[in-house]
């Protein structure tokens, strides 16, 4: 004797069944309505009817002529309104833009060669580092500062530029 629950999955799948025949027998009956009806626009798009449709033209499916824009626009226009800032935030953002460096390692004007960005970048973060632990656990930093000063001087960073020898004769050796 089956149990109940495959009695139940029998009968929910007869029923599934049958539901679905009879769904689908009106939509083919609906599909066959849809077949019979003449179409409005019998110009089909062939080769030889291509020379008969104006130059920089579109149709679409049915041959119909899809009408384009004459004047171009882009599809998203978008402007920002202006923000207002307190002027004490503004204060603070201006104090936070001016350089960070002593007047002994200000760097007025660099070189634009790739190794003397690193090493002004490299400097820079080494001097936050340092400021954000004041420890003497972390003198490594300024050690590390002092080193690639070095580098920046023997690179000529500020003034000319590092020369192919210059390179390897400056890089620090571990």
């Amino acid at each position: 004797m089956l149990t109940r629950q495959v009695q139940y999955a029998a009968i929910w799948g007869v029923l599934s069944i049958t539901f679905l025949w009879s769904s689908s027998v009106a939509v083919a009956a609906e599909l066959n309505q849809l077949n019979k009806q003449p179409s409005k626009n019998t110009t089909e798009l062939s080769n030889d009817n291509a020379n008969d449709l104006p130059p920089q033209s579109a149709s679409d499916h049915q041959g119909n002529r899809i009408t384009l824009p004459t004047e171009t626009s882009s599809a998203l226009e978008y402007r920002a309104d202006d923000i207002y800032l307190k002027p004490s935030l503004q204060q603070h953002i201006d104090a936070n833009q001016s350089p960070h460096f002593s007047s002994s390692q200000t760097r007025p004007s660099m070189v634009d060669d790739p190794s003397c960005r690193w090493l002004n970048n490299r400097i820079k973060h080494l001097q936050k580092k340092q400021r954000q632990t004041q420890h003497s656990q972390f003198s490594h930093y300024q050690d590390e500062i002092d080193i690639r000063e070095d580098e920046w001087a023997c690179l000529k960073c500020a003034t000319s530029g590092p020369g192919n020898v210059d390179r390897g004769a400056c890089q620090h050796k571990r």
